[in-house]
């Protein structure tokens, strides 16, 4: 069976080189094949070299993961590479090898559902895990749907040219498969340990990252807003508060200020320059190297 990894990467290519090494322990039996992604870091990545058949992939200028996912894709469809499951896994050893067998096992059982890693421990701080809490509550609330991962996932080789094809997968890969008709299920898994150096998820970007899942959403959540508007006054009127005046337009404002940053982020994606397709991805890329 031949496992191919998209695993984007970022100033990180000592974690990296790890990462390869305990993947190729853990699957000893697989034949393998590394997508790597590099989204315009200072790495020269020469401690990959001979390491596996690894292809490097360097972007022009940095993307962010999501859009390092997407290129990986699209560059597996394009060269028609061949393999039974993909891997989307990140570089810093927080996806731990260790879960690979699972991962793939239920693909292989499975084959019409991508395969996410559900995070069963996370190991932040407890102010970090109350915010990320607090971000899966107000998902839940605003969309009606379940998010509890992120890019750790197994897709079957039947699935990639609808995955590639999914509105916004290079916006947010894990909110646009729920987003989509697309079948999903996750499995148990803990965060591991960072290989090495410390996590580029600070506040600010776990909010941006919130901002941009909730913006797929948009229309949805503001139908779901006008309703819950709608039914609290009603029950404010019915219980004769006197405020209702001022309560509605403090919902107003805030309301108002939230739909329009959502509404920036959602139509940013539909820009020339950032709608990325699989017959122009490679605008993105500087340069391809075998390793």
């Amino acid at each position: 069976m031949k496992i191919t990894f998209v695993i984007p990467v970022y100033n990180d290519e000592a974690s990296l080189k790890k990462l390869i090494d305990n993947i190729k322990i853990e699957l000893k039996k697989f034949t393998l094949h590394f997508v790597v992604v590099d989204d315009c870091s200072k790495d020269d990545f020469k401690s990959l070299t001979n390491l596996s058949e690894i292809d490097l992939i360097s972007l022009k200028q940095n993307h962010g993961s999501q859009k390092a996912i997407s290129v990986g894709l699209n560059y597996i469809l394009n060269k028609k590479i061949q393999f039974d499951h993909i891997i989307i896994m990140d570089s810093d050893g927080e996806d731990k090898p260790e879960d690979l067998s699972s991962l793939i096992k239920s693909s292989v059982n499975d084959k019409k559902h991508v395969i996410f890693a559900s995070r069963k421990k996370r190991l932040e701080t407890t102010l970090f895990k109350f915010f990320y809490f607090l971000y899966r509550c107000i998902f839940k609330l605003l969309t009606g749907k379940k998010i509890n991962f992120g890019n750790f996932s197994c897709i079957s080789k039947e699935l990639l040219n609808s995955i590639v094809k999914t509105p916004y997968i290079d916006f947010h890969y894990s909110a646009a498969i729920i987003n989509s008709k697309q079948d999903y299920k996750s499995i148990p898994c803990d965060k591991g340990n960072r290989y090495m150096g410390q996590s580029k998820m600070s506040f600010f970007n776990l909010a941006l990252h919130a901002f941009k899942s909730l913006s797929i959403f948009s229309k949805k959540i503001f139908i779901r807003f006008l309703i819950m508007f709608f039914i609290t006054n009603f029950v404010f009127i019915y219980s004769k508060i006197d405020s209702i005046i001022i309560l509605n337009s403090l919902i107003i404002i805030f309301a108002s200020i939230f739909f329009i940053y959502l509404y920036w982020l959602r139509n940013k994606i539909f820009d020339k320059e950032n709608l990325m397709n699989n017959s122009n991805y490679r605008s993105l890329i500087k340069d391809i190297k075998s390793l």
